[in-house]
């Protein structure tokens, strides 16, 4: 036996090239695992070592790949995710975005540490490694699918495979588009999804049976068992609370706390998001549609939920996460419940991040407050806050690059740069990337961050708000 795969790994990447359509696997010296470990740090020697310098991050010479991490695929808790990473066509630099589901611990199930992926496509394509057998297979028939249209499709043919694709907003190169598996688990940020269509590449059907080896397999069965048995008894009352609600337990209480922005950071809790609307949209409330848990592979916590919404047609979707109940609620003053439910399903179908996208929502309200857009921009929608039904359709634009969607479709910095009129004031990101629903006032090492990252794309307005969060941040923990 490998005397990596003994410690967990394989030992072994496999390059796929779609211009040329072929697979190359290579084998990595132990030094790799040793200094890098898997998933980001791997990641980052490789494309570091590989990736050309001022590479299109659409272009050919791209490259981009899944990494699984140090653990993953064994039984440790709460180890079944990965990484995708590589130079990110949103903010033209780095970029990486992490993600749950079954897809990572299939990678090394067809034994393989990295999926590395360069080259471009003539027509779309999609990978399939099946038991061992690889192939760069047609997929000219499921362009214009969903993501959970692709999947089912994919599965009815392979069976029992794990999926990673795109939706429409990546096909349409949305630059703050995913890449989806598991039906909703997506590695949303830094814009993979739009990577994936440049490329021509629909979907990666994987399915191993390779066993992953660990060196003390008993310790880590007695590790494994001691901490789920203490994850299930529910003695411990927020791993219960996270059990039940998952993410959506911090839906009210952040918002209290101060820690979810509102009003795309201009507003408060107490006059613009009180908690009599906070409670329209609470973990309690979601949970009322809940059906059954959901977790993700060596998770003892199951903290995502099948949800039925039937007064909106959902049958089955899956429930929001704290990020998209944040953006699509106090970030725009919405507090109806129904319309997060049909916002989150279309994400999930369509591949695309909901914080950057919900951030653009908000960026494109304001605007239109101020006057720097009206109805005649916005095809006829009146984007006021809180206006549910305006949202949607434009979600609905957004994702088809349709009208006034088009030039909201690459985020909100590419936006304000297209608008113009001082529109660029209401855009809050970082590097061109729209920023996470926590607030830098209530965790200080969050202004640091981005301080740090904002870098030359900062602009003045963005500079006066996060600076006075590092100073009251700073002040507040002398």
């Amino acid at each position: 036996m490998n005397i990596l795969g003994v410690k967990g790994y394989l030992g072994k990447i496999l390059w796929i090239d779609l211009s040329e359509e072929n697979f190359r696997e290579v084998t990595l010296p132990e030094e790799y695992y040793r200094q890098y470990l898997g998933g980001y740090g791997l990641a980052a020697k490789l494309l570091y070592d590989n990736l050309p310098i001022k590479t299109d991050p659409l272009g050919e010479e791209a490259i981009f790949g899944f990494f699984p991490g140090l653990l993953t695929g064994t039984i440790a808790p709460l180890t079944g995710r990965f990484m995708v990473a590589g130079k990110s066509p949103l903010t033209g630099t780095w970029g990486d975005s992490n993600c749950g589901g079954f897809f990572g611990p299939e990678i090394k199930k067809c034994g393989f540490d990295a999926l590395l992926i360069r080259g471009k496509a003539k027509t779309p394509k999609c990978i399939a490694i099946i038991e061992g057998e690889m192939q760069i297979i047609d997929a000219s028939d499921l362009w214009g699918l969903d993501a959970v249209q692709t999947e089912n499709e994919l599965k009815e043919r392979y069976g029992k495979v794990q999926v990673a694709s795109i939706g429409q907003a990546g096909e349409n190169l949305s630059l703050i588009s995913g890449i989806i598996n598991d039906n909703a688990r997506i590695a949303a940020r830094s814009g993979f999804g739009a990577v994936m269509g440049s490329k021509k590449l629909k979907a990666i059907v994987l399915k191993g049976n390779e066993k992953i080896s660990v060196a003390e397999k008993d310790e880590l069965n007695r590790l494994t068992r001691d901490y789920n048995k203490v994850i299930n008894e529910g003695t411990n009352r927020l791993t219960s609370i996270f059990k039940s609600l998952g993410t959506t337990s911090g839906n009210t209480l952040m918002v209290q706390m101060g820690d979810t922005p509102v009003k795309n950071w201009g507003g408060t809790a107490k006059i613009d998001y009180p908690n009599e609307k906070a409670d329209k949209i609470s973990g309690i409330e979601i949970n009322k549609y809940k059906q059954k848990s959901y977790g993700c592979f060596a998770c003892p916590v199951q903290c995502g939920a099948i949800m039925r919404v039937s007064e909106v047609g959902l049958d089955e979707t899956h429930r929001p996460e704290y990020e998209t109940c944040a953006v699509f609620g106090p970030m725009i003053l919405n507090d109806d419940l129904m319309s997060i439910f049909i916002i989150n399903d279309l994400c999930n179908r369509a591949g695309i991040d909901t914080i950057s996208l919900g951030a653009t929502v908000a960026y494109a309200i304001e605007c239109y407050e101020n006057g720097i857009i009206t109805k005649d921009d916005t095809d006829g929608l009146e984007l006021t806050w809180g206006n549910s039904s305006a949202i949607v359709e434009l979600v609905k634009k957004i994702i088809n690059r349709d009208g006034i969607g088009d030039i909201l479709a690459d985020g909100s910095k590419i936006a304000a740069e297209r608008i113009g009129k001082e529109s660029f004031k209401y855009s809050m990101t970082s590097l061109g990337s729209e920023i996470a629903m926590h607030n830098p006032r209530i965790f200080p090492s969050l202004a640091f961050s981005r301080i740090l990252s904002f870098d030359a794309h900062m602009n003045s307005h963005q500079a006066r708000v996060f600076t006075c969060s590092l100073l009251i941040s700073l002040s507040a923990h002398k």
